[in-house]
């Protein structure tokens, strides 16, 4: 009986050390130079948690290192000498070895003032987002543009969709990027959140690119540096990540919104090569079932992407990627007796499709490191509006048909010199894009509703030379770009400079960009608009950076953007297309029109690097705009204020991790002109009378966000469960307004109300 007992004993204590053992899970990464891509034999890497240094290692000849540790979070710390040392924060999980990509830049150490402590490292201008950030900041729907509205001066333009205005700038204005690559509007459902239901050039319900394949995104805002272009507002620059090389791994997520299921690991172990392949399929449709309102639409969408990555011997590394989405919108006409409001009428239909494939081939023939690019990338989009009946007067039927290709290939080379570099490269893009969009009313084809019919296409060349060198304390940026676009030989010479320096822990930057943006094809189709030039802004900025403590950074800046070359239509005062965003214009534009947008930005961060993190953000800025020289008044995105609140905590034990965020939104509402109503009910559509200009602003937006979130560490694999919601306090916050010819009356559109996202997520 004793032998039993003490055998009984003994396998206790054997599952209780087995259950309190903690996980261990390792981890990879490269060191190279930021610049040309080098490897950096000999860099420090130190692994802190809590201030207390856990371990560390050395980069070995060609830039890789390798850890082990414990799971949980960390802050590693990167180091090499001659170089700006950089820290990061690390998120350790049983089943899923991870890879680092560390990129660190030149920084001679010059006098001791210019010795600073590490930083998370950005360039001035630019807000980087780790996906990890992402997948924890609530209701984003793991999507690194809706992140973006934690920070100061973007504001989201309609919670059913990411489309962002930037500054005061139009989301017209945002240019999308991957892998370096310009690129297609990579989103489902673009026409979400739109008064039209028309599909706009730069967002979307749904990002196709999932986060599962995502390294980092870098957004640039108002600091362009001369690599960049074609953008006024901001460019949204996404990088795939690398698979693991060390072991097949795995990723299945399903939610409210998705199905999610990913795949990673060696191609060859040798070579060192990789793969990385995501399928996701819409389950979005549960939400309506749960009585969340999204318009009584069937909402459906899927989408596939890869990532394939083949080393060189000589350093070099061959990225082969692509992406595929599908998505569908649909909502049937009620019978006429459940009418309620005007689009009850209509049985409205959108489909869109939208691809890409490239690739990235980086490598050093010899006294340059030189970067090769190309892609493909194509977008169709179909949508009908089909009415019931006819009553009169109405908008019977619309048709929209987009089908746009853009061939896009960058080609650059990098040669370092003493305390510098020189870099020279272009960017083309092959544009075709065919549109046929027309309206049918009681009057068949009127001149206030869009009909338009033809193909822009065209090459737009962009070559660039720039120069960067460390000049005593300061570091000098300059470069210059020439854009020419052969649809109708516009162009443009854009000058850039930057000077930086480093005061201690503090990085002051003042720049100055010309930048331009080639116009909407609408514009171009519409009659007498096929030879407006580029619109441009001349953009002046002011930062400064602070680091006060390990965890603790500050980043503020004052801007001032001078637009010109904006077209504007004689004879129509107040009517810019400085406001456009899905709409059709007027004919016989002209490029007199001017705008101007100047503020102030800043957020203090306090990063992850404990168990508590927070940011809170602020700005305060002007967007206005004049016709025809004219006084300046407000123009459509002119919200004067943003500011928000991220924080999170999280409470550990062994294997195991409890976590809440919340986050605050509270922005000033945007403006729309006022609604002609008596032209709006004898046309059936809703039509704006711009002869008081956008004077109506809708009450400031409101919405708080809610985060919980349980991870669970087993042997070979972590589970995470999460719920999401979104707009916690159910405000109802405007959207729109518009003519409803069925209530004959003007009639206002809220933005989404409570949006509840359950997820449970298994990585092994």
């Amino acid at each position: 009986m004793n032998r039993y007992f003490f055998l009984f004993l003994f396998l206790f204590f054997l599952f209780f050390i087995s259950q309190a053992q903690e996980i261990t899970q390792s981890v990879a990464g490269k060191v190279k130079d930021a610049t040309t891509g080098d490897a950096l034999p000999g860099a420090n890497v130190s692994v802190f948690q809590n201030e207390k240094l856990i371990t560390g290692t050395s980069a070995e000849a060609n830039g890789k290192f390798a850890l082990t540790l414990i799971t949980g979070r960390y802050r590693v710390e990167i180091s090499f000498t001659g170089y700006q040392a950089i820290e990061q924060e690390l998120l350790v999980i049983a089943g899923k070895s991870g890879m680092l990509e560390i990129a660190l830049h030149e920084l001679p150490t010059i006098l001791e003032e210019v010795t600073v402590k590490p930083q998370a490292y950005s360039e001035p201008g630019v807000t980087i987002l780790s996906i990890e950030k992402t997948l924890r900041a609530p209701a984003n729907f793991f999507d690194p543009v809706r992140m973006l509205t934690s920070y100061p001066g973007i504001v989201t333009t309609n919670d059913q969709a990411n489309s962002i205005s930037v500054k005061g700038y139009s989301p017209n204005g945002v240019l999308w990027r991957l892998q370096g690559l310009d690129i297609v509007n990579p989103n489902h459902t673009a026409n979400a959140g739109t008064l039209s239901d028309k599909p706009t050039a730069s967002g979307g319900g749904v990002n196709i690119l999932s986060a599962q394949l995502l390294d980092k995104t870098n957004f640039y805002s108002g600091n362009l540096p001369p690599g960049y272009g074609n953008a006024l507002a901001g460019i949204v620059d996404m990088s795939l990540r690398t698979g693991s090389t060390e072991k097949i791994q795995y990723t299945a997520q399903a939610s409210l919104i998705g199905i999610d299921l990913a795949a990673e690991g060696p191609i060859n172990k040798e070579k060192q090569s990789s793969f990385l392949v995501n399928y996701r399929y819409s389950t979005i449709g549960l939400l309506s079932q749960m009585g969340v309102d999204l318009g009584d639409e069937t909402i459906n969408f899927q989408d596939v992407s890869f990532n394939l990555i083949f080393p060189s011997n000589k350093g070099g590394n061959l990225s082969i990627f692509g992406f595929a989405g599908w998505s569908k919108n649909l909502f049937d006409a009620k019978p006429e007796d459940e009418w309620e409001e005007e689009k009850d009428r209509y049985t409205i239909d959108y489909n869109g499709t939208a691809y890409g494939a490239g690739f990235v081939n980086q490598f050093k023939p010899g006294w340059a490191s030189v970067s090769l690019g190309a892609s493909v990338s194509g977008q169709e989009q179909t949508r009908t509006s089909q009415s019931y009946v006819v009553p009169y007067p109405h908008v019977y039927k619309e048709n929209y048909l987009s089908d746009r290709t853009i061939i896009s290939s960058f080609l650059k080379g990098v040669h370092k010199i003493s305390r510098g570099s020189i870099e020279l490269g272009v960017n083309t893009s092959y544009l075709t894009n065919d549109m046929d969009v027309s309206t049918v009313t009681q009057l068949y084809i009127d001149p206030y509703t869009p009909n338009v019919k033809g193909t822009v296409n065209g090459f737009l060349m962009q070559p660039y030379l720039a120069w960067q060198q460390y000049i005593g304390k300061f570091n000098l940026n300059a470069g210059i770009r020439y854009v020419t676009f052969s649809y109708n030989q516009s162009d443009s010479f854009e000058p850039r400079l930057s000077v930086s320096r480093h005061v201690r822990n503090n990085l002051f930057t003042l720049s100055y960009g010309l930048t331009s943006q080639w116009q909407q094809i609408q514009t171009y189709l519409t009659a007498g608009n096929d030879q407006l030039p580029f619109s441009k802004s001349n953009q002046f900025v002011l930062e400064w950076r602070k680091k006060f403590n390990t965890d603790l950074n500050i980043v503020s800046s004052v801007y001032y953007h001078q637009l010109f070359n904006v077209p504007v239509a004689p004879g129509i005062p107040h009517y810019s297309l400085i406001n456009q965003w899905e709409d059709f214009p007027k004919s016989n534009l002209t490029s007199d029109g001017k705008g101007k947008n100047y503020g102030i930005d800043s957020y203090v961060e306090q990063r992850f690097y404990g168990n508590v993190y927070f940011m809170i953000s602020g700005s305060y800025y002007q967007s206005q705009f004049t016709d025809m020289g004219g006084a300046y008044e407000n123009t459509r995105f002119n919200g004067n204020f943003t500011s928000s609140l991220l924080a999170g905590k999280e409470w550990k034990s062994t294997n195991k991790a409890f976590g809440v965020h919340a986050r605050m939104l509270y922005s000033g509402g945007l403006r729309q002109a006022p609604i002609d109503q008596t032209t709006s009910e004898f046309v059936g559509t809703t039509l704006y009378d711009y002869s008081e200009g956008y004077r109506i602003k809708y009450p400031n937006y409101f919405r708080t966000d809610l985060r919980v979130s349980w991870r669970k560490n087993k042997p070979g694999y972590t589970r995470t469960w999460s719920i999401d919601i979104q707009n916690l306090t159910g405000q109802s916050n405007v959207a729109y307004q518009y003519y409803d010819t069925f209530l004959k009356q003007v009639t206002t559109k809220y933005q989404l109300g409570i949006i509840p996202v359950i997820a449970y997520r298994v990585d092994f």
